[in-house]
């Protein structure tokens, strides 16, 4: 089964782009959150806070699992470009146009605070 947008993690990443909570020159896979990370923020903040910093949710796992939760977008600070353009490449490879519109807002929205 195909992941679905999970509209939490949309509405946080949009959040935090506007509150200028975002880094624009990150490499991802150097600042990607590692397993150790996560767990770490899961034990600290709770499964659902982890949940809104990721894009997509695998409906096929049960909402207490970890791994429902795919394609983060940030760092558990900050949401970062390279995170978001990571997704909507999945995205479009994938066919998941829901996705890859929503990476798409989040990224307009990135790209506007960059330009001024």
């Amino acid at each position: 089964m195909p992941l679905v947008l999970n509209p939490t993690g949309l509405e946080q990443a949009l959040k935090l782009a506007e509150q200028a909570q975002f880094r624009l020159n990150t490499i991802w896979s150097n600042n990607r959150p590692t397993d150790t990370a996560a767990d770490s923020y899961i034990d600290q903040n709770g499964l659902d806070a982890y949940a809104a910093w990721h894009l997509a949710i695998d409906p096929t796992l049960p909402e207490t699992s970890k791994a429902r939760y795919q394609l983060p977008y940030g760092d558990f600070k900050s949401v970062h470009y390279s995170g978001v353009r990571s997704i909507k490449q999945i995205a479009e490879r994938d066919g998941e146009a829901e996705l890859r519109d929503a990476a798409d807002e989040i990224l307009d929205l990135l790209d506007r605070f960059n330009a001024c």
